[in-house]
């Protein structure tokens, strides 16, 4: 395993790693394997833009420690910026999605094993405000409850969710289109989450259990958009990484995307390392809005709001495209 990791920090080789899938909370979980690698070393002296590391702390009887502990992240000087994609080893961001534009503007990877990576400015003011204003409109479905595939997580999460329509998100999918290369048709229906003062999502998975793979597979990429700044609190945090010496956490910041990989095999393996929350702001910071994505392995057949359809965007997702000189793949 050492020898994996300092290769792919030395010459680019792709990172790919063993995970367990027991990516979801269960009551009583299965016995866990022990970590199968040494923690990776980098060469003495070896200059670098990315750290190797050893996931450590306390789990809990619900979301035990990942049982693949080997990581990467951006070295110290990085730290809350993450590093430009540019720096990344090459094929290190296409392994995980063959498609992904290392070029996309203000691209940054804020952690490389799993990969985290964070793009300000993704949405403009006007289209984060377009998108809030969808909340009880036509163009969306407000949940009776958590859209989570378990009841553990449902009960963590005190937000409110609507689905939207394809088409009404055409600037968020042709924006996700083009950083991601992945195809419109494998995107699960848009959502709408609002996070009033003091409400959180408590630690979950956003991988997909093995029961419910059948409608487009896995969620092989979690993006999300922030519509809105919060002064204080709200991150996204990821329970067992790190940036520096402290939790990996992305602030809200209106516009600014945050791009992560549930599953980062190609077998569609869920990464426990990704166990991630969303933070609580105090009452003094107003409410947090965020539209957020998932793409999946394969075609993904949408059930809400009731007719969505891909087809109806395609030609919007196009024509906006065009419009902001993105590059899709045909």
């Amino acid at each position: 395993m050492a020898n994996r990791v300092a290769l792919l920090l030395s010459v680019g080789a792709s990172i790919r790693a063993l995970h367990i899938p027991t990516c979801w909370p269960a009551l009583q979980p299965p016995p866990r394997p022990p970590t199968r690698c040494e923690p990776p070393t980098l060469g003495a002296g070896k200059k670098t833009s990315f750290e190797e590391y050893t996931i450590s702390g306390e789990g809990s009887h619900i979301f035990p420690l990942p049982a693949e502990r080997a990581a990467v992240k951006a070295a110290k000087k990085f730290r809350g910026k993450g590093a430009p994609a540019a720096k990344a080893p090459p094929g290190a961001l296409e392994t995980v999605l063959p498609g992904l534009d290392r070029s996309y503007p203000g691209l940054r990877v804020h952690h490389l094993d799993p990969l985290v990576l964070v793009a300000d400015g993704f949405l403009s003011d006007d289209e984060c405000d377009a998108y809030r204003a969808l909340a009880g409109g036509e163009s969306a479905h407000e949940l009776s409850q958590s859209a989570t595939f378990s009841s553990l997580t449902a009960s963590g999460r005190t937000s409110t969710t609507w689905y939207v329509t394809y088409a009404a998100a055409h600037p968020l999918l042709a924006r996700a289109a083009a950083l991601t290369g992945h195809p419109l048709d494998n995107c699960e229906e848009p959502q709408l989450v609002r996070y009033r003062p003091g409400e959180s999502f408590s630690w979950h998975y956003d991988a997909v259990p093995p029961t419910m793979l059948a409608n487009g597979g896995q969620r092989l990429a979690t993006l999300l958009v922030y519509l809105n700044d919060v002064p204080n609190g709200g991150r996204t945090a990821f329970r067992d990484l790190r940036a520096g010496s402290e939790r990996l956490g992305v602030a809200p910041r209106k516009g600014r995307a945050l791009l992560f990989f549930p599953s980062a095999d190609a077998d569609g393996t869920p990464d426990e390392r990704t166990l991630h929350a969303g933070e609580p702001a105090p009452p003094d910071s107003g409410e947090k809005w965020i539209a957020q994505i998932w793409l999946h392995e394969r075609p993904y057949d949408p059930a809400l709001p009731p007719g969505n359809s891909h087809a109806d965007a395609t030609p919007l997702v196009r024509e906006y495209a065009a419009e902001h000189a993105l590059r899709l793949d045909e």
